[in-house]
Parts: C-alpha cells; structure tokens; sequence
C-alpha cells in the first residue's frame, strides 16, 4: 500500500516524479540552469516532493532504486536518524532504508528561492539499518534546486510520537 490519495493526486505525483527525474536523463550540456519554480501550492507541492522519497524506497527492484536515490538526492545530501545517527549520499545508498507502507499527513512546506522545506508526520512500515518499524513521527525535508529538477539535500527523522486515546491526566495544581 501506498500513500492513501485520491486518483487525481496519484496523476499529479507521477507527472510531478516525472519532471523530476526527465531532466536528469538528459546529458548536462543539453540544457541550461533553470531558476527554481516558485511552487503554486506549497502544501501540494511540498508534499509531493515530500512523498517522493518514500515512493522510491517503496519501489521493489533494488537496482531501480539505488539510480532513482542516485539522481534524488543532492550530492551534499545527510539525514539524521531518530537514533543519532548520520549519513551522508554514499553512506545511505549504501545503507537505505525500506519503505511497504507510509502516508504523508500535517505537511507544512516554505520556499525561499531555490530552497524548500517540508516538515510532515510520516506513518511507515519499513525497515532501517536492518530492523523493522511501524511508527508515525515527525519528518524535515529540504530540497533544492540544482538548475534542472528538485533534489533532497537534508532529511532528519524525529523520535516517534505516543498516540493516544484519552487526555493525558494533568497534575492537581
């Protein structure tokens, strides 16, 4: 299962992943930096940016993903574990993590010239560093822009959040 969408939605995340990714496809010489777009519809748009890595890290053939993760992520690409730790592009192509299930939900995106960031719960089933989770917790994505498509250039996954169904009791005053 993907992220739960409306088929319109799905339409506009394939055609988005497209213009992300045709670009790179094209010899370097073949094309001149673009200024960034300004995106139209920050909570839109930086959540399809935002669902791009999971959709990759969802795709079953490995070597799919490692050129599509190759082209994604920005040569000064790190993420920071909810444990700590961090990796640099190298690093985490060597060592990604899996995705089977996720959905994107309280996206808050800003831009500022060739930059935008997207902050959003992700809930996941999936595998890091070789042992499997299903959480939702905060996520902070930054991209940029390389002159011809978006690229992830941070990433920092946050401690899981504790749902739960009653208030939580207060302390008598």
């Amino acid at each position: 299962m993907r992220s739960s969408r409306s088929g319109s939605r799905a339409v506009m995340g394939a055609a988005l992943a497209l213009l992300l990714l045709v670009p790179a496809a094209m010899p370097a010489g073949a094309r001149s930096p673009e200024p960034a777009p300004v995106l139209e519809d920050l909570g839109e748009d930086g959540r399809a940016l935002a669902e791009r890595f999971p959709e990759i890290l969802s795709l079953p053939d490995e070597a799919e993903v490692r050129e599509l993760l190759e082209a994604f992520l920005a040569e000064e690409f790190q993420v920071v574990r909810a444990t700590g730790a961090r990796l640099d592009k190298a690093g985490y192509l060597a060592s990604h993590s899996t995705v089977e299930e996720y959905t994107i939900s309280d996206v808050v995106a800003t831009q500022h010239d060739d930059v935008v960031v997207v902050s959003y719960l992700l809930t996941f089933t999936g595998t890091i560093e070789g042992v499997e989770h299903t959480s939702t917790a905060p996520r902070l994505s930054v991209f940029h822009w390389n002159g011809a498509m978006w690229q992830l250039a941070a990433h920092s996954n946050f401690a899981p959040i504790s749902v739960t169904t009653e208030p939580s009791a207060s302390p008598a005053p």
